[in-house]
């Protein structure tokens, strides 16, 4: 598994990337081992590389009429070489990661290094200081 606080990354290669999810749908994924993008496509999770950091940010707890939650609940590493057919959705995709769940980290103590104009958008790497200032936040 990662460090709990990996710091920016020392080669420049490494990335975080943002995914948003039901922290239910996010459950799932903890389960099996993988995160999926925007409904299953393809296109985010093939720009993933192994040993990219993952945060996912939950609007609600439950899709599609959860209770409000809007927090940063999961955090994790793709651990898989390329996308992989979803059993979860037909025709859809997903990658193999390493997650585990957080206490979950409310947007506005993040909201200064997490674009929320961006959260509509489900999938979006973040920059290398914002990813660090919330990985710091985060619970060994």
């Amino acid at each position: 598994m990662w460090l709990s606080d990996p710091g920016p990354s020392l080669d420049g290669m490494t990335r975080t990337w943002v995914l948003v999810a039901s922290r239910d749908h996010a459950r799932r994924g903890l389960a099996e081992g993988f995160v999926m993008a925007n409904h299953g496509k393809r296109a985010p999770v093939a720009r993933m590389s192994v040993g990219d950091r993952v945060l996912i940010y939950s609007p609600t707890t439950t899709y599609p009429k959860g209770e409000p939650l809007r927090a940063i609940t999961f955090a994790g590493e793709v651990t898989g070489e390329g996308p992989e057919p979803s059993t979860v959705i037909e025709g859809g995709w997903r990658r193999a990661a390493a997650l585990r769940e957080v206490e979950p980290i409310p947007l506005a103590e993040v909201k200064d290094h997490l674009p929320t104009s961006r959260i509509r958008f489900g999938f979006f790497e973040l920059p290398d200081d914002d990813a660090a200032a919330i990985w710091r936040l985060l619970p060994s």
